[in-house]
């Protein structure tokens, strides 16, 4: 009995041994830390100012597509600091992994070695010359290890802090890979644009029904709106400054121009935050979308973030003025039916100020809870 039980230990321990040897093998090919350059999810830092461009990997154009990358993140950094360039200026770029070209403009300005996904031509230029990358704490070609959202915890730390002239977006991924950067960056010029100053035009109308039949009591309340909220097209250039990816969905913080300001204190809305001075004489109001457990017919979350905008400046323009409509019907049947209709109408123009989001899922479904400051 010793002697068998000695035996099926001594098989086991081999048999484990194995098994972790295949593990390791295996890990070898499979389990690597995915890595892309710092750049790629931090364009942007204290010493440098990047901008990304893409374009989609077309064997067909060879090195020509890692100028037309370029190209598009050029175009990027002209916008930004209001350049014009010049056909010269396009001309000039090259393939060169690490390459410096200075502007008809004067400026000099830096592009690094791409990287190239089986899909993506990422490049990346950066303000400033090429001796300056010695002076950088960071080689701005050092890699990094993929960042992933995690919303319950707050990770990578933006995802909930208040900076100012911030604004978060995202994007699903898109049919063509290259365009899901712009997408992000489309949808945040519509957030910026609804903060801005928006049109509020809507009726909320409630119904609230009681119910006597055969004994037994009935309540109910019903809650409809109609009407929108509408803004002018956001204009200015956004500065795409980090971002981290949540599954398909990229979630990037883009920054307003400089000479756009909204507030220079970063707001914090600890348990006194009424006291605040910053707060005084604004109203703040809650906003959400997906408690009730719905989703957007397009099933993205960048509309679900939309509309809860939306219902937060609503409810800022409800602060401003509301006019209401009451009126009372009563009928009587086999039952006793008390019926009340009231309307809710309101018609401002007001500005927010995005000062905090969250996103949490339930049954894999999103709900977005966001919080604006009025501006005033």
């Amino acid at each position: 009995m010793i002697a068998s039980v000695v035996g099926c230990n001594t098989t086991t321990k081999r048999y484990q041994q194995e098994i972790t040897q295949i593990k390791e093998v295996v890990k070898e090919f499979y389990v690597k830390e995915p890595h892309l350059p710092c750049w790629l999810q931090n364009p942007v830092s204290q010493e440098r100012t990047g901008f990304i461009g893409t374009t989609p990997v077309l064997d067909l154009y060879g090195q020509q597509a890692v100028k037309a990358s370029r190209k598009v993140a050029l175009d990027k950094l002209a916008q930004y600091y209001s350049l014009i360039l010049t056909e010269q200026d396009v001309r000039n770029i090259t393939n060169q992994d690490t390459a410096e070209i200075t502007l008809d403009s004067g400026r000099t300005v830096t592009f690094l070695p791409a990287h190239v996904t089986d899909s993506v031509i990422y490049s990346y230029v950066f303000d400033g010359a090429l001796d300056a990358i010695a002076r950088l704490s960071q080689s701005p070609t050092a890699q990094c290890t993929e960042l992933q959202c995690d919303f319950s915890q707050c990770s990578p730390s933006w995802l909930c802090d208040t900076t100012p002239n911030t604004i978060t977006s995202v994007s699903y991924l898109t049919v063509a890979p290259h365009q899901q950067l712009a997408q992000a960056q489309k949808n945040a010029g519509i957030i910026a644009s609804l903060l801005d100053t928006s049109h509020v035009n809507v009726v909320d109308t409630q119904t609230e029904l009681y119910q006597n039949l055969s004994g037994t009591e009935h309540h109910s309340i019903s809650r409809t709106r109609s009407g929108s909220v509408a803004a002018t097209e956001w204009q200015s250039p956004l500065l795409h400054a980090r971002s981290c990816s949540y599954g398909h969905t990229l979630v990037a913080q883009f920054t307003l121009p400089k000479n756009i300001t909204r507030h220079d204190i970063p707001l914090q809305l600890h348990e006194n935050w009424k006291a605040q001075p910053q707060f005084q004489g604004r109203a703040i109001a809650l906003g959400n979308f997906g408690e009730k457990g719905k989703m957007t017919a397009d099933t993205l979350l960048s509309t679900a973030i939309d509309l809860a905008i939306k219902d937060a400046l609503i409810e800022l323009a409800k602060v401003k003025g509301v006019e209401v409509l009451s009126g009372i019907d009563i009928r009587y049947d086999d039952g006793h039916y008390y019926l009340s209709n009231s309307q809710f109408s309101v018609n401002q123009i007001v500005s927010g100020e995005l000062i905090d989001i969250k996103v949490t899922y339930k049954n894999d479904l999103p709900m977005v809870y966001v919080w604006l400051l009025e501006v005033v």
